[in-house]
Parts: structure tokens; C-alpha cells; sequence
């Protein structure tokens, strides 16, 4: 596709077009979309990726972008295929389970690098539960080690042990910043999510909430974030939980298994009441 003359890139809502058809062959030589797949598009941009999906026997094509002076770019590769369904719309605030055409069970973009975590929020827990199981995404470095980081890596996250929790996720490779135009400053990669298991979990607003709470202060251990997080948590309660699930009372959050994360959401003490619904942001 050709470029749109004389366009002013807006970096504040992380407009870095990616421009280089290698690395669109790569995403979708991994993808292997069949027609069975309805596929989710974020920032389409120019287009690039969208042309790449359409030339796939996938199903359709739903794309949100939020900067309408991209309309009639994409509008043109609707008229000329009418799997794409274009919407417009902030993709994080977005009313996914009502506007879209179908529910996608494959999500492939290249994502706005500063609301990569609160999308896949909204992702898992307003897509997965409708068949969402596969995502192929171009992220900051930074927020893909967020996302795979095993137990006791400082880059662990509620996000990251959330989707562990799902199934599997992994950086595939790195993204050159002449990939992009403008070229970020920062580090990109692709990352591939499998989801197979726990569906609704980032529906638990207990889930949700032990990690955010958890994670609150990382230099803090779990017992003072606990005290902290939870009105009816004094320290001997606090005590009692590690002690049940076998960890230490210097234990922090980073260090815990999956095992462990999903015995702890077990624990009555930390099913949410009415003074402890306050939202934390993950």
C-alpha cells in the first residue's frame, strides 16, 4: 500500500506504522489462518497488516482505529474486500462484546505500544470467554518480558501470570525500529499468546484483585501489601495464609509459581468485600 501524503504521525497515541512487508510475511506465515478464522485487527494504520490478513482464507477481518483521517485508506480495502469490517473507536474503551460484526477467536496486530496492558485486560477478559485462544502482537520489549517473565524474574506481572494461567506465551522475535515509521524509541517484538484454559479468570475479581494488590509495592513482601490491600488482613492472618501455602514470611510477589497464585485466589480471606472493591490499577 502506498504511503498517505504528507500525514502527521500522531506518537501520542503510539502511531509508528509499520512499513517493512518482511516482517507482515513472518506474522502471517506464523498465524496460518484458515477460514475458519475471524480475525481482530488494532491500529491498522496504513494498512499494511490488514492487507497481509486479507490475503489469508481467513473468514473476516475486523479492524479499530482510533484516528478517523485513516477512514479512507481503510475504507478503500473494504470496498475491494468485503470480508473487512472496519469500526472506529479508542480500542481500549471500546464496546467489544456489542459492535463487532463476529467474535474473533484470533487477535494479529501491531498494537499501540502504551495501551498494550490495559488492552489485553480488555481482551482477556471480554474476548477469551467468547473464543478468543490466539493472539500474534507486535509490543515494546519491555511489556512482551512483562507478559512472559517466569516466577522469580523481576519483570513478573499480574498480566503475565494471568496469561500463564491461560496457557502459554512466548517472544517470537525482535522488530528492527526501521521496521517503523517514524522509528520508536524503544525496543519491539512479537509475541504469540495460546489460550486454552481458565477462560474466565480475568473475570475473577478476586483473581484480579490478590495480584493487583499483591504487586502494589514490589519491594514490599506479600504479608505488608496484604496488611496494606486488605481491610480484614492483620499481620497474624497474613502469617496463617503463608504458612498454609508453604512460603516464607519474607516472600514477594515475583517469586511465586502459578501453583501457588492459583492456591492463594483459593483462600476465603481474600474474596473481595464491599470495602475492599476500591479498583487497583494492573
Amino acid at each position: 500500500m502506498a504511503r498517505i501524503p504528507n500525514f502527521i504521525h500522531n506518537t501520542d497515541i503510539g502511531q509508528n506504522f509499520l512499513i517493512d512487508h518482511s516482517i507482515v510475511d513472518f506474522m502471517i506465515g506464523r498465524a496460518k489462518l484458515t477460514p475458519e478464522d475471524k480475525v481482530l485487527e488494532i491500529g491498522p494504520g496504513e494498512g499494511i497488516l490488514t492487507e497481509g490478513l486479507l490475503s489469508t482464507e481467513c473468514s473476516g477481518v475486523c479492524t479499530v482505529e482510533l484516528d478517523t483521517r485513516l477512514k479512507h485508506t481503510i475504507d478503500m480495502l473494504a470496498i475491494k474486500d468485503s470480508r473487512l469490517h472496519p469500526l472506529w473507536g479508542d480500542a481500549v474503551q471500546f464496546d467489544y462484546e456489542n459492535k463487532l460484526p463476529w467474535m474473533p477467536n484470533r487477535v494479529i496486530a501491531n498494537l499501540p505500544y502504551h495501551i498494550t496492558t490495559p488492552l489485553l485486560w480488555v481482551f482477556l477478559e471480554k474476548l477469551v470467554p467468547r473464543g478468543l485462544n490466539y493472539m500474534l502482537l507486535m509490543v515494546q520489549l519491555e511489556s512482551a518480558q512483562r507478559i512472559t517473565s517466569p516466577s522469580g524474574h523481576r519483570e513478573r506481572s499480574p498480566l503475565g501470570i494471568t496469561v500463564e494461567a491461560m496457557w502459554t506465551s512466548a517472544i517470537l522475535r525482535s522488530v528492527p525500529p526501521s521496521a517503523f515509521r517514524p522509528q520508536p524509541r524503544v525496543n519491539s517484538c512479537i509475541i504469540e499468546i495460546k489460550i486454552e484454559n481458565n477462560r474466565t479468570l480475568a473475570c475473577d475479581r478476586t483473581w484480579r484483585g490478590l495480584l493487583a494488590r499483591s504487586f502494589t509495592q514490589r519491594r514490599k513482601t506479600l504479608i505488608n501489601n496484604w496488611i496494606s490491600g486488605y481491610a480484614d488482613i492483620d499481620r497474624d492472618k497474613a502469617l496463617e495464609i503463608l504458612e498454609r501455602n508453604e512460603l516464607k514470611p519474607t516472600a514477594r510477589a515475583e517469586e511465586l509459581s502459578l501453583d501457588i497464585w492459583l492456591s492463594l485466589s483459593r483462600e476465603p480471606e481474600f474474596y473481595l468485600k464491599p470495602k475492599d472493591q476500591k479498583e487497583i490499577q494492573i
